[in-house]
Parts: C-alpha cells; structure tokens; sequence
C-alpha cells in the first residue's frame, strides 16, 4: 500500500510544479450576449459520430461525466486510456472479467466504471459488456439513458435469458446490462444465487471484456459475494479523500473473499479526474 499513497504524493507535487511553471493566464474574452459558458458549451457538443476515432460527438443522451464518450481528445480520456493500457498488460489474452468497486461512497466508481468501457470498446475487434450490479442505487440507468429492467434481477431470477437483458448502446461493440427493478431487503439473497456461476462463465464466453459495477466493499458484501466468481477486482480511491485505513481495510476485505486487486485507480476532484497505479497483489 505505501506505493499507492507515494503515487498521490508524487501527484500532488507535479500538479504544484506544473501550476508554478504555468504562464500568466489571458484575460478572458467576452462571451456574446445569450451565450452559453464555455463549460455548457463543451457538454452540448454534438459534432462527429459514436463511431468517430477521436474529438467531440454529441451526449446522446449519456451524462456529461463520461468524457470518454463525448470528447475522444480530451486529456481525462487519455488517462482511462492509459488506464486501459495497465490493465490489459496484466493479461496474456487480453481479455478479463472483474468487479470495479471502492472503498467508500461518491469516490468515481461508476464514473470510472463506464469510462473505462468507453475506452475499452475503441478496441474494434474486442467486444466489451458492463453490468450494473449495483442492486441499490442502479445508476446505468439514468447515466446511459436507457432502461433499469430488464436487466440483472430477472437474470438472477430465472424470468429472463441472457438475450433478453443485454442492452445495445451508441457504440458497436460495447453492450449493457442494466440493474433490474429493486429488491429491497433481497440484494444478498439475489447475488448469491447459484445462477450467478453460469451468467458470469457465459459473459467470459461472449465477451472479451467484462465489467461488474459493484457497491463500496465497506458499505456493502456485495462485492465479495459476486468476487466468489468474478475473481478480479479494480479498487477506486479518492485522492485526498478516502482515509488510509478505509483503503487498508477494503483491500482486507477483498483477499478475505478470495478477489485478486488488480489495481487501483486514484481519482481526484468533483469530475472524478482518473489517475491510475496498477500493481500485482
């Protein structure tokens, strides 16, 4: 763990030193009467297509934290792409299936979850799947613009095949599974059910990449119960933020259940700006 909070120290330095050896900013331009601020501007660009390499392409619908989709050439998309470069080094195949999950609410998870895909999708030949197995606050929904059910739950069920639940989305190779309706009281009974084995080893058989958005592994065991079979998980911590301990103990948890971290992405500010450490547990 020492290497994780040296790499936040060694960031914020290179942050101070890029601000000190930055020029004087010019002054701003005034902005025609009526029109948006800069930041609304860059949100609503709609020029290019989803299937275009890099550059602005339209929301589409898709909320403006997912930079990846709508500006290509935006440094943040970099870093998921680098990202993205770190954790397929880890694999001889190049392809996985894991949990991304944290150790505390609000620290990027989903947010970095569904970048993270956006970037793994460039891969042309390589077909990607996120699931939304986040049973309590099932966020694809409202994030995607698409809709909650059906989706996981009536996977887990029994009421809906595979098929049925997989959601398309503006990229060709990239798919979605979304939550399902609630069951409040009934997550953990849902999540270990013996048909979760079957869909994750048919979701290894159809995709090459696979992404499970968990809850905070000390707010929820739902992490550790989808880790049984799962087995890889990538940890998001909140520079600044998450205590030490919070960080510690979610690592605990996580090679208590038998889940290999197989990384840890550090996020910063209220877009959840990434910056990542990979390392081998």
């Amino acid at each position: 763990m020492a290497n994780v909070w040296d790499a936040m120290k060694k960031h914020e330095a290179e942050k101070a030193t890029e601000a000190a050896a930055a020029p004087p900013a010019a002054p701003a331009a005034s902005a025609p009467a009526g029109a948006a601020p800069a930041a609304a501007q860059h949100d609503a660009a709609a020029e290019g297509d989803a299937a275009a390499p890099i550059g602005p392409v339209s929301l589409n619908g898709y909320a403006p934290e997912l930079v990846a989709h709508h500006d290509r050439g935006n440094d943040l998309t970099e870093e998921y792409r680098r990202i993205r470069t770190h954790l397929l080094a880890q694999y001889a195949e190049e392809r996985f299936c894991a949990l991304v999950t944290s150790a505390m609410p609000t620290e990027g998870k989903t947010v970095t979850c569904l970048n993270l895909a956006f970037v793994l999708s460039e891969q042309q030949d390589r077909r990607t799947v996120i699931i939304d197995a986040d049973l309590r606050k099932r966020r694809f929904g409202n994030m995607l613009h698409i809709n909650n059910s059906p989706g996981l739950v009536e996977l887990l069920r029994g009421s809906a095949r595979l098929d049925e639940v997989v959601q398309a989305t503006k990229h060709n190779n990239l798919f979605v599974i979304p939550a399902g309706p609630t069951v409040p009281g009934q997550v953990g009974e849902m999540l270990g059910r013996p048909e979760l084995d079957e869909i994750v080893n048919e979701l290894r058989r159809r995709y090459d990449y696979v992404l499970f958005d968990t809850p905070p592994l000390t707010v929820a065991p739902d992490a550790s119960i989808l880790g049984r079979v799962v087995r890889d998980a990538i940890l998001v911590v909140r520079m600044n933020r998450t205590p030490r301990e919070s960080v510690d103990r979610a690592i605990g948890l996580l090679h208590a259940s038998n889940v290999k971290p197989i990384g840890i992405v550090l996020t910063h500010h209220r877009h959840f700006i990434p910056k990542a450490l990979y390392y081998h547990s």
